[in-house]
């Protein structure tokens, strides 16, 4: 039987008759997706207040789209937590990444405050007692805010494309354009370009780290969870990665609905080829980002929040990105085993400095075709009980008893 990885790596020549069945099932033909809705909630402004600022996060890009989030909001802020169960396991065992997208989702909180006006401050792991509380956005009066930030409208644009790219230089205004935001404390970027020597390595380092990631069954076990074959398990669960954001073209994505769902070694392989022949060969540029202690909290959620200000600066840009993990993956699963750190031994003599060690990996580029939405949990589905009540109120009565 000819199964979706058999297809989707060599499957040209097909005659198709009848798309249907499982396909719609993918959410590939016809019909609304309700599990799309948060893209539009935000593109229409549908949230108010400091709701805007969760209609924000929850666009953020998360690992595998676990989206391990949750909110409370209060009328002087709102506070994001970690939900540690939405894991991806043995692929991320120290949680790193885990926190990069939570990182991810408070920056464009902070962005989206410019949109309500009014100012805005974030305190990283304000609460001790509570590591879970990773973040506290405070908002000012209202009219204390500056002006609504030039990348608002990406923040609804902005998707992860795993396709085939056109490859290519990048024109130096595009790279200063990218580069272009606040330094974030402890957090550094280094660009290689995909046809330089170092461009090379790291792809080639990309390649090994994917293929021992393949032949690891828990991590491909883990990985496997967070696919979502079905509609009806897309629809109730509104996360996790689909065929229709995988990078192949409408049409593959489409049939390869109509056949049996991969197993996770048959996923793997897919996952092998498409780095292989697709994601290194056509990217004009690889980037990585930076800290000295990838496993620290705070430089977890600040490398976080640098991707996912690269990847908004990118899209503003007309440029695409897709994380490229495998390495650090790889890193923190020799850590986890307790095995000789070859990978980040071989990502030491990448760098100038090896005090800076690699936390988050991406290819940036250009491609023809935009990339899909991927599935959001809705506002509604994210929000926890109001946030620390006594601090409002104390809050409150510091201001004289008004808001």
């Amino acid at each position: 039987m000819m199964d979706r990885r058999s297809l989707l790596i060599g499957g040209g020549g097909l005659v198709l008759a009848g798309l249907g069945g499982r396909a719609w099932q993918q959410g590939l033909l016809g019909g609304d997706n309700p599990a799309l809705a948060a893209w539009d909630d935000w593109a229409n402004g549908r949230q108010t207040g400091p709701l805007k600022l969760v209609g924000a996060a929850v666009l953020a890009s998360s690992p595998h789209n676990t989206q391990p989030w949750a909110f409370a909001v209060g009328r002087l802020g709102v506070d994001i937590f970690e939900i540690a169960s939405r894991s991806l396991g043995t692929m991320d065992p120290f949680g790193r990444e885990r926190l990069a997208g939570l990182g991810a989702a408070i920056h464009n909180m902070a962005l989206a405050s410019t949109a309500i006006g009014r100012s805005a401050r974030v305190r990283l792991l304000p609460d001790p007692g509570n590591p879970a509380h990773v973040a506290r956005v405070l908002l000012g009066p209202e009219g204390s805010g500056p002006a609504a930030h030039p990348l608002l409208p990406f923040i609804g644009r902005r998707h992860t494309h795993r396709g085939a790219w056109r490859g290519g230089p990048i024109a130096q205004g595009k790279l200063t354009a990218l580069l272009s935001f606040p330094a974030f404390p402890d957090v550094r970027v280094a660009l290689f370009p995909a046809s330089s020597e170092r461009g090379k390595r790291l792809a080639a380092l990309t390649d090994e780290a994917t293929v021992a990631i393949t032949e690891d069954e828990a991590m491909m076990a883990d990985s496997h969870r967070w696919f979502r074959h079905e509609r009806s398990d897309a629809l109730a669960r509104m996360d996790g990665l689909t065929l229709a954001t995988s990078g192949v073209s409408p049409l593959l994505a489409t049939v390869g609905a109509m056949l049996p769902g991969q197993s996770a070694a048959s996923e793997g392989k897919y996952w092998l080829a498409a780095t292989r022949d697709t994601h290194l060969p056509t990217a004009s540029m690889f980037a990585m980002i930076l800290t000295a202690q990838p496993h620290d909290r705070r430089a977890a959620l600040l490398v976080g929040s640098a991707w996912q200000r690269l990847h908004l600066n990118a899209t503003s840009a007309g440029l695409v990105a897709q994380p490229l993990n495998q390495l650090p993956e790889m890193i923190d699963r020799e850590a986890q085993l307790g095995r000789p750190p070859r990978f980040a031994r071989a990502a030491e003599a990448l760098l100038d400095d090896p005090a800076w060690r690699p936390s988050f990996v991406m290819r940036l580029g250009m491609a023809d075709a935009p990339a899909g939405a991927a599935l959001r949990r809705p506002v509604s589905a994210v929000l926890g009980k109001p946030a620390r009540l006594a601090w409002e109120v104390e809050q409150w009565r510091a201001a004289g008893g008004a808001f």
